[in-house]
């Protein structure tokens, strides 16, 4: 990549930077980058979900790049200092998207494929309201890339689901010497039995993608003094496997006078490393100078929605060191950000090749 490439890649993720798209938020940023991905070259606009859809080529077979597009609360100022990149959104998950569509416009297809890049809303809540419009409306892709942060010399095969939780209780307000529990003590008890059963649940996991592991997001307690109540909010993250409804059946029956609402994002999903698509993205990191490394992460994506609905080849990949997800310190490496753009040509066009030539599936 030139000089001159370098520094309209790097620019063009910068002003997409600075335009928020919080989840549910999406609509400014959705209509700058179809304008953005047009000017590129692609037939762009927004979906009836409100996705950001751009595609170029044309023919029966597709391969799509399906990242997002909604952000995390959290404003950090955008800037560039010594060679990274800040903002929200530069590593989950804006950058793997800026990279998908800068990818996409340089890479060569050949006939009768489309490229399809998706920029998915509420990816960052419970609705995955993107995703789950796609698996309702689009047909099967011949293969997806998910965007998000695996480095640059990663690729993702797996990731956990997840389980949200909610509990109340409420109950007549009791002087605090008598022998009755108080409702934040009843909330404790609820959090610290469903740990408990976590724990059964682990019984011979020693590695933490294969553990059901339970996070306590937060927990309130008021009254207004004949009454009090407690509530807490928690989050279970399922290994591929686990029934999300055992899950949902412990934490009701752990309730006990409580109540609680479940909602659930996704089971856990998991993919073989043995695929034409994993040994596209090894061959294309050895080819940009690394060695690969295949993960699996504890998270969920829309890797978790669209897998077990499409069943076609899919992996995850995308530049940015994911334990910055979230974080008031979250940044890019520019060149870590130019080398996904690499990469991901190559494997575009290696793929585009088999897919149209016949040889998709060969696993030789």
């Amino acid at each position: 990549m030139t000089t001159e490439l370098a520094v309209e890649a790097a620019a063009f993720l910068e002003a997409f930077l600075r335009i928020p798209s919080l989840s549910g938020q999406e609509a400014a940023a959705v209509e700058w980058l179809c304008s953005r991905m047009s000017q590129f070259g692609y037939a762009a606009g927004p979906d009836e979900a409100g996705n950001a859809v751009g595609t170029r080529g044309s023919g029966p077979r597709e391969l799509m790049l399906l990242g997002h597009i909604d952000t995390v609360p959290g404003r950090i100022p955008v800037r560039q200092v010594d060679g990274l990149l800040y903002g929200r959104g530069a590593v989950d998950a804006k950058g793997p998207l800026a990279a998908f569509v800068l990818a996409g416009a340089r890479a060569q297809l050949p006939p009768g494929i489309r490229l399809t890049v998706v920029g998915a809303v509420e990816e960052e809540v419970m609705s995955s309201r993107g995703a789950n419009w796609l698996v309702e409306h689009h047909s099967r892709p011949d293969a997806v890339i998910i965007g998000e942060p695996s480095g640059w010399d990663g690729v993702v095969l797996g990731y956990k689901g997840s389980v949200a939780i909610e509990y109340r209780i409420v109950r007549p307000s009791a002087h605090a010497a008598g022998p009755s529990t108080t409702a934040a003590e009843d909330a404790v008890a609820f959090w610290n039995a469903l740990v408990a059963w976590c724990e059964e649940q682990n019984t011979g996991r020693t590695r933490e993608f294969d553990r059901v592991t339970p996070t306590l997001l937060s927990i309130v307690t008021n009254g207004d003094g004949l009454t009090e109540q407690a509530w807490l909010r928690a989050n279970l993250r399922l290994p591929p496997g686990f029934p999300p409804e055992k899950a949902v059946a412990a934490a009701q029956r752990l309730a006990g006078a409580g109540d609680v609402v479940t909602t659930v994002n996704a089971a856990g999903f998991r993919v073989e490393k043995r695929s034409p698509l994993v040994s596209a993205f090894l061959s294309a990191i050895r080819e940009v100078g690394g060695e690969p490394k295949l993960k699996v992460k504890t998270g969920t994506s829309d890797m978790n929605i669209v897998g077990p609905a499409w069943g076609c080849p899919i992996v995850a990949y995308g530049p940015g060191d994911s334990r910055l997800d979230h974080t008031p310190n979250e940044h890019i490496a520019i060149e870590e950000f130019l080398r996904g753009i690499m990469v991901l040509e190559r494997v575009i066009e290696r793929v585009a090749a088999q897919i149209v030539g016949g040889r998709w599936g060969d696993e030789s």
